[in-house]
């Protein structure tokens, strides 16, 4: 059995992840929805960022911070049903 994981499957996986995530919000749970999915939204962040050759701060900052916020509003939503 393998100990680890490429950085295809870790980002295959984290796609998975984001679009499990869209559909929970989309059916009701938004919050769950957005926290789920801002998780894998910053694991496929930082897969694709040790895959490229040219590493660029602000590719890994921005979104990074996008996804740090979507996770501070979805804990902040008030009556997130």
């Amino acid at each position: 059995m393998r100990e680890s994981f490429t950085l295809d499957q870790i980002r295959r996986l984290s796609l998975i992840v984001v679009s499990i995530g869209l559909v929970i919000g989309v059916t009701g749970a938004v919050r769950t929805g957005s926290i789920i999915l801002s998780l894998g939204a910053s694991v496929f962040v930082l897969a694709r960022y040790t895959q490229q050759k040219i590493k660029r701060n602000i590719e890994l900052i921005l979104p990074i911070m996008i996804c740090i916020m979507l996770f501070g509003l979805a804990l902040s939503l008030p009556n997130a049903r």
